[in-house]
């Protein structure tokens, strides 16, 4: 995760420096460099999570990470937007390690440690994320972006060096019997008032987180940071974002176990949207590292409080493919944000997008707020 967070804050600079120099086409070309690897992923999940089930977990990690190293490796190398878009579009179609890891964890880890083992593991990934936009910007300060990318190769090889020589996994294959149905999944999320509710929310706030992500370095640069030191600020921006959050997490976890996880939602939308307006208005970058900063504070009070909804929703025995299609649901988030912010980046703005952004999460809690009348609130606490 430090690999590849480290190289997302710097794309639209590396589009530059591969001859996109026109402002808007930089734009559009990061939402799609961005979205593509994400689409992709998306429709082969369930193709490798089957190829996992029926040959083993491992392997399927393995390929994910060698697969993550080449790619990366290649995209230092490119030369032309086209040439890095189809080394992105392979690396969404060959990856997606996370699954098969939070799969293979789970069915090694005694039941009556489960709970910390996976949150050893999401803390891991947190950390990656947080720790990757600085390792990146402070790559980019010295020694420009191509390094960035064969950093990222290096990361992912190890990664995959250390599965190979230390993960076991029980080769004993599953009965039948055990593997969830698609569509008893699908019709049971939209069966359910609470779930509906948290799906439809989870997209629009993950669109709307999204709809700005891959121009934030632009922004950095736009608001006259030196040149010298935009990748530096970059990261930093991306990744004071991360460490708030991660540090306000457990925080909303305990308030929701006192008052009821559903409440944390409305507060969580309202406190996004007011990190969000401001954020367009800012005369220099020192004012939008700030801004960032509060704004991590109240996403972690959203995702991890879904997620504990959905647990609470669900049973053991479809909980798995459950939290697959709300997973899925993240992805098309990931997908529809930056095609549209790129779009509209182009033609209204950096500053722009940041209002809209801010538009679709308060328009997300009014609707919640209306929602939360068909929820059991009871079966939440």
């Amino acid at each position: 995760m430090i690999g590849l967070a480290m190289v997302i804050p710097f794309l639209p600079l590396y589009l530059r420096e591969i001859g996109v120099t026109e402002d808007g086409a930089v734009k559009i070309w990061s939402g799609i460099l961005f979205s593509s690897a994400f689409l992709v992923s998306a429709i082969m999940q369930p193709i490798w999570g089957i190829l996992g089930d029926r040959h083993g977990r491992k392997p399927m990690i393995v390929r994910a990470l060698l697969a993550l190293a080449l790619t990366n490796f290649f995209m230092g190398f490119a030369r032309t937007a086209p040439q890095l878009l189809v080394l992105r579009l392979l690396q969404g179609g060959l990856a997606g390690f996370v699954a098969p890891s939070l799969a293979l964890l789970a069915s090694c880890t005694p039941e009556e440690m489960m709970g910390q083992a996976l949150g050893t593991l999401q803390s891991a990934l947190v950390t990656g994320m947080i720790v990757g936009p600085f390792w990146g910007g402070v790559l980019a300060h010295v020694m420009g972006y191509r390094p960035i990318f064969f950093g990222t190769a290096l990361f992912c090889f190890i990664g995959m060096l250390i599965v190979c020589k230390f993960v076991k996994e029980d080769s004993q294959p599953r009965e039948k019997a055990h593997h969830a149905h698609l569509r008893d999944n699908i019709s049971f999320v939209f069966r359910s008032p609470t779930l509906r509710a948290m799906i439809l929310l989870l997209i629009l706030v993950q669109v709307a987180i999204q709809i700005v992500t891959p121009f934030l370095s632009l922004y950095v640069e736009y608001l006259q940071v030196p040149s010298e030191y935009v990748g530096l600020m970059a990261g930093v921006v991306f990744g004071i974002t991360g460490i708030t959050n991660a540090l306000t997490a457990p925080l909303w976890g305990k308030r929701g176990d006192r008052i009821g996880h559903l409440k944390n939602l409305p507060l969580s939308l309202i406190g996004m949207t007011a990190s969000y307006v401001p954020q367009a208005l800012v005369t220099d970058a020192y004012q939008l590292l700030g801004l960032r900063a509060l704004l991590g504070v109240f996403v972690s009070g959203v995702i991890p409080t879904v997620n504990t909804i959905v647990q609470r929703s669900t049973t053991e025995n479809r909980r798995g493919g459950i939290y697959g299609i709300f997973q899925s649901s993240l992805l098309l988030g990931n997908v529809i944000g930056p095609l549209t912010g790129g779009m509209l980046a182009a033609y209204l703005g950096l500053r722009v997008i940041l209002l809209i952004t801010a538009s679709i999460i308060a328009l997300s809690y009014f609707w919640f707020t209306r929602r939360m009348r068909s929820i059991d609130l009871g079966a939440l606490r």
